[in-house]
């Protein structure tokens, strides 16, 4: 097994691209729309990659508002 900051540029591309397909795969068999998505995937925090199907500026607005939830320790409302 591999770190993340072991992988080469192909390999990790190949990680992230099928993380993105198996979440959209997924989210289509369970008939969910106009999903949106970033996957951090990270073996140090400081050293992060992410993959996503939405723009940069939502992906920021998403991951501060779930910093907030995460570190207020709230749940996710229904």
């Amino acid at each position: 097994m591999k770190l993340l900051e072991n992988m080469t540029e192909p390999e990790l591309r190949d990680l992230l691209d099928n993380c993105g397909h198996a979440i959209l795969d997924v989210a289509q068999a369970k008939d969910v729309q106009k999903l949106l998505f970033v996957v951090l995937l990270f073996n140090d925090p400081k050293v992060a990659q992410y993959v996503s199907n939405c723009r940069r500026d939502d992906i920021v607005k998403a991951l501060r508002e779930a910093a907030d939830k995460l570190e207020a320790r709230q749940d996710v409302e229904k």
